[in-house]
């Protein structure tokens, strides 16, 4: 007994195992076979999308053609070039269109019909291009001839049957294609339906169910997309049936073109007779077409001179004899039927027929009353314009003229405060402490006066437009060394680390060498000056943007906060700065901003609060300038020591004022090879040098009677005094002012206040010169 039900159970394990090993092979079964039904509905669906798709460019290959045959019609009956536009797309588009539909052609006879289509659109697109040649020869009998032909329709006609042929075939392995891809898809389902009954028995209600549903969503989809294609259809058929009633009443609307162009238009015939007058030209000249048929066009186109009122030659007859286009007179007016007036322009040109031969002439014209009355109105504002500019330029120059004679006058008891001041911080005995804590206050203070003067200027001038800016290839490398010997000293003293990059790649850009000095120099000043104690500055070269480098100014002050950015750039708004006693003209920014605008680049900031803030410019790079075979490097002109035994040179300094003239004496005393020598105006200055030879001469320029550089000139002139140089020493200190004084002739031109070391440096460098002078002519008067 037990045996038995071993047995039993045994077997019951058996049949389960073979049943769950045949349900698994079932499965894998119905895996490989649904998958090859897949791929066999794949296969259809992707033969009937690709036949759908023939089927469309097949249409629009049609409407192309069409749509070329209305525009060479267009071209036909105006002339206008612009209704050629279809007709030129598709010319040399058609024959490719249908070897590229001839592959993909579902059956030989598709083919034939495509191998059809072919000559008859070569010879379709030969008849329009003959026709388009004929109008362009202006040969219109032959154009109407061609028209009428028939010839054109017929070859249409042709081409669309075997199109439609062509479709009719297309649409039947469409339908081919549809019955293979339901073919499938019944199959599919039949093997699903046997796979689900052998392999699971006891879920047969929910593998009907499921196949229900299955079955109900593929006929959804397929009722679905069996709806679009019909409706894709139907709008071709649509479309088609638009495309056929266009071409029936194209030459109904190109007959009616010249009736609604903006152009007036009459046509003559060889004898200047009216044969044709557009509603326009009706309108402008009174004449209807029936009453100025084969009239005189002189007789219904009368012209006169808008200036002289003086009769104007109608151009038809010189047309009609030379055979060309011809132009109607300038400020020409036309008088209508009833008298009315309007100025018109445009041209006349001879009619042509296959032959060349001149048959007619048209005259096309609009009317430009309004045009030539705004063309009035146009010059009245350019006088009113031209008198602003005027007074504009006046303004300018007017301000001009105040901001140099305000930068004299100010520098000029700057210069002697200045002056002195230097001369009490050196004087022998020095100061006492409270004497030169007093100095350098006055000093302080004095160089922030001349800082606020000088930015100033330079705002005002680049407000007025009248700065001057060398734009040219310039080594940022070399300047940013520089600033950094100069800021360096600055920064040590508030014990402030100034870290500059090591550039391995030169980098050139296009910009003013000293202005952009001056713009590194004030952001570097600003980061050293608003930092905090024991800060750091870092500055790095950036060529992040293709074409531009950025240099960044960053330092680790207390940040600004993003109102106070918003007001950064703002003219002598120092953002509160002023209150923690940092010295400041609130305008360094603002000059800034312009000069880098003016050199084509951008300035920004960024800044965090308590972090610090990043100001940085962008300018343009450009290549490396090529230098010249044999150029020299400038070298420094080295401070020669005064000796014992040194000759006693002679200096004369031609100023007005008595506080510069006892800066420089008291500067002199300090140099006791120089012997110094004034005179009080210029007149004098120039008897003076004619008598005493001085080996160099200092010069003011605003001297009464004549100016300094007046008595430049007579010194140049005269050639006892050409060979001494001449140094400028002026509060004329405008760049412009600067640079007109050196194309004077000026050997070096200082600017008030003096600054010590820059003087004694020039006039060493003048002496050294002068010498230089003497032994050249020393030379040649013993050779």
């Amino acid at each position: 007994m037990l045996q038995a039900e071993g047995a039993f159970f045994l077997l019951a394990s058996n049949k389960t195992i073979a049943s769950l090993a045949g349900s698994v092979l079932l499965v894998l079964l119905v895996v490989v076979i649904s998958y090859w039904a897949f791929g066999q509905i794949e296969k259809a669906a992707e033969a009937r999308q690709q036949t759908f798709r023939l089927i469309i460019r097949a249409d629009a290959l049609l409407s192309d053609l069409a749509d070329a045959e209305t525009a060479q019609r267009g071209y036909s009956l105006t002339g206008n070039e612009a209704f050629l536009e279809p007709y030129l797309a598709v010319r040399d588009r058609i024959g490719v269109q249908i070897d590229e539909l001839r592959p993909l052609a579902s059956s030989g006879a598709a083919r034939k019909h495509l191998d059809a289509m072919a000559p008859l659109a070569t010879a379709k697109l030969a008849q329009m291009s003959h026709i388009v040649e004929l109008r362009r020869r202006l040969e219109m009998t032959a154009v109407l001839a061609a028209e009428g032909s028939g010839q054109g329709k017929q070859l249409m006609d042709s081409f669309r049957a075997e199109m439609s042929g062509f479709i009719l075939i297309e649409e039947a392995a469409l339908a081919q294609h549809e019955s293979e891809f339901q073919s499938s898809m019944r199959h599919l389902f039949a093997l699903i339906i046997a796979a689900s009954v052998l392999a699971f028995l006891l879920a047969l209600l929910f593998a009907w169910l499921m196949y229900r549903e299955a079955q109900h969503r593929l006929n959804n989809l397929l009722h679905v997309e069996t709806r679009h294609l019909l409706e894709i259809q139907d709008e071709t058929n649509k479309q088609l049936q638009q495309t056929n009633f266009n071409l029936q009443v194209s030459e109904e609307k190109l007959a009616v073109t010249l009736n609604s162009i903006d152009d007036a238009v009459i046509a003559t015939d060889a004898e200047g007779r009216v044969t044709l007058l557009n509603p326009l030209a009706e309108r402008l000249t009174g004449w209807t077409r029936v009453e100025a048929f084969q009239r005189p066009v002189e007789e219904i186109f009368h012209l006169i001179d808008a200036d002289t009122r003086q009769p104007c030659p109608v151009p038809v007859q010189e047309a009609l004899a030379r055979g060309t286009t011809l132009s109607l007179a300038s400020h020409a007016v036309v008088i209508a039927r009833d008298g009315s007036e309007c100025h018109i322009a445009d041209s006349c040109a001879p009619i042509r027929d296959r032959h060349g031969q001149v048959v007619g002439a048209v005259l096309v014209f609009r009317d430009v009353t309004e045009s030539s009355r705004l063309e009035q109105a146009l010059n009245a504002k350019n006088a009113e314009l031209e008198s602003a500019r005027l007074v504009a330029d006046n303004a300018n120059l007017a301000k001009s003229e105040f901001l140099s004679r305000m930068s004299h006058e100010l520098r000029t008891p700057l210069g002697a405060i200045l002056g002195f001041a230097q001369l009490m911080d050196s004087t022998t005995p020095p100061p006492s402490v409270s004497q030169k804590r007093s100095v350098e206050q006055i000093l302080k203070a004095g160089w922030h006066l001349l800082d606020l003067i000088n930015e100033i200027l330079d705002l005002a001038l680049i407000e007025s437009g009248k700065i001057s800016l060398s734009l040219e290839p310039m080594s940022l490398t070399d300047v940013m060394h520089e600033c950094q010997i100069m800021m360096e000293p600055q920064a040590q003293k508030r014990g402030i680390s100034v870290a500059f990059p090591r550039l391995e790649i030169p980098y050139f850009v296009k910009a003013d060498r000293t202005r952009v000095k001056q713009v590194l120099i004030n952001l570097l000043s600003n980061a050293v000056k608003y930092n905090n104690v024991g800060g750091a500055v870092v500055v790095d070269c950036i060529a992040n943007t293709p074409g531009r480098i950025r240099v960044c100014v960053s330092d680790t002050g207390p940040g600004l906060p993003p109102e106070k950015l918003a007001q950064l750039f703002q003219p002598f708004n120092r953002l509160g700065q002023g209150e923690n006693g940092e010295e400041g003209t609130g305008i360094g920014l603002v000059v800034c901003k312009r000069l880098v605008e003016l050199m084509g680049g951008t300035i920004g900031v960024e800044s965090t609060v308590g972090k610090g803030s990043v100001f940085w410019i962008e300018l343009k790079m450009t290549a490396e300038p090529r230098t010249a075979a044999g150029a020299v490097e400038p070298t420094a002109v080295a401070r020669t020591p005064v000796q014992d035994s040194a000759q006693v040179r002679t200096l004369l300094y031609v100023e007005d004022n008595p506080a510069n003239l006892m800066l420089v004496e008291d500067l002199i005393t300090r140099r006791p090879d120089i012997r110094l020598l004034s005179a009080a105006d210029g007149s004098q200055g120039v008897e003076m040098a004619r008598a005493s030879r001085p080996q160099v001469i200092l010069m003011d320029i605003n001297l009464p009677g004549i100016s300094g550089i007046e008595a430049l000139h007579i010194l140049a002139e005269d050639a006892a005094t050409a060979h001494i140089p001449v140094i400028a020493l002026s509060a004329n200190a405008l760049p412009r002012e600067i640079e007109k004084g050196m194309k004077a002739g000026f050997f070096r031109y200082l600017t008030k206040p003096i600054k010590v070391n820059e003087f004694m440096d020039t006039l060493d460098v003048a002496l050294k010169h002068a010498q230089t002078q003497a032994v050249r002519a020393s030379i040649g008067e013993k050779a």
